[in-house]
């Protein structure tokens, strides 16, 4: 059941990208027959992307893609009652929004098999060390996973989950009861804030890096020039990050991240960094001017909340009048998940349409 290495490593390649498609022909004497137990026919990581074909037990060829972005889709083709066959035409194809698997096969008289991705139960995850992680089944839902090897963190949540794991965790602290009165709001409603700002942090720095996983190679000297003094410009401290990163195995912009230069806390930053990094116009993603203000007014609170008191009920206070006020309720929770959430969703789809140049 094994391939060649060279097709191995021109599958490697090519799926390496948000968009792609491999075709060849695939013989077994043991794939395709009815009498043939489970097994995993092809398995390659290339970057942040997974590809897999297996079989299962029951006679099911399964195509599975894995990136950071999409998470993991599987298409599924049933062989059925057809007859033993050795050989088969075999295509996949990918994109952001949608995954295809055929499968011809050959010797015996049979149209083409065809199946659409659907979501995957099982999650593949490529850690840092290219080292392919299998979470989660059908009815157990994991979240969050993270492995550490000799101390070094060598697979960490997705940006997607990150977000997700910071809704979830919100919608459960608004659970919570208590009998202390308006005060418990105003507290739930500080940690709210907290937490979304948390998140948007976490997802801004985690989804920059994982796009260069993708395939979509960043401008690494164009976000240094961004963030570095003119000092650090005229001098040779771009030549030392990237000596480092050929040294350590890793990227030139992970290298820039690692040295702090970038706040995801700052719309600023976060605004900067995609432009420089991707040519990602933040204004231009499908939100709002006015959602983008309150977007930085909610930082705002946030960094007041931290900065002044957990308990501060107005949080404009400094603009009242002639500002209205507004209050940490749950109300501005509410508008603060919606706020925060479509802007995500909004960035999300925007590095998903991104492109290799080359």
């Amino acid at each position: 059941m094994d391939i060649t290495s060279e097709l191995t490593r021109q599958i490697g390649e090519a799926i390496c990208r948000p968009v792609g498609s491999v075709t060849f022909e695939y013989s077994s004497d043991e794939a395709f027959r009815a009498n043939s137990r489970a097994g995993v026919l092809i398995e390659i990581p290339s970057g942040g992307h997974f590809f897999r074909l297996d079989r299962t037990a029951d006679r099911v060829l399964r195509f599975f893609h894995s990136s950071p972005g999409t998470g993991t889709r599987v298409a599924s083709i049933p062989l059925g009652s057809l007859p033993d066959f050795d050989r088969a035409f075999l295509a996949f194809t990918w994109t952001p929004d949608e995954t295809s698997f055929y499968c011809g096969p050959r010797g015996i008289t049979s149209d083409h098999l065809s199946a659409k991705g659907e979501v995957s139960p099982t999650d593949f995850q490529v850690a840092k060390d290219g080292t392919v992680f299998e979470i989660g089944s059908p009815g157990l839902q994991v979240m969050g996973v993270r492995v550490r090897q000799s101390g070094q963190l060598v697979l960490a949540p997705t940006a997607r989950d990150v977000w997700s794991s910071t809704t979830k965790a919100i919608e459960v602290l608004w659970t919570g009861k208590s009998d202390q009165g308006f005060i418990f709001e105003v507290v739930v409603t500080s940690a709210t804030l907290s937490m979304l700002v948390t998140g948007f942090e976490n997802y801004a720095g985690t989804r920059l890096l994982e796009i260069e996983q993708e395939g979509i190679k960043p401008d690494s000297r164009n976000v240094f020039n961004s963030f570095a003094s003119k000092a650090e410009r005229e001098s040779k401290r771009l030549e030392e990050l990237e000596k480092a990163a050929i040294k350590e195995g890793r990227s030139v912009l992970a290298v820039i991240l690692d040295t702090g230069r970038i706040n995801f806390q700052s719309y600023d930053h976060v605004k900067r960094a995609y432009r420089a990094a991707y040519g990602v116009k933040v204004g231009d993603i499908g939100v709002s001017s006015q959602d983008l203000e309150e977007l930085q007014r909610l930082i705002r609170y946030r960094h007041r909340i931290v900065h002044v008191s957990p308990l501060v009920g107005m949080l404009n206070e400094d603009e009242v009048p002639p500002k209205p006020p507004v209050f940490a309720n749950r109300q501005l929770a509410d508008q603060a998940l919606a706020c925060f959430g479509s802007f995500v969703d909004a960035l999300h789809k925007a590095t998903l349409q991104l492109r290799p140049t080359e």
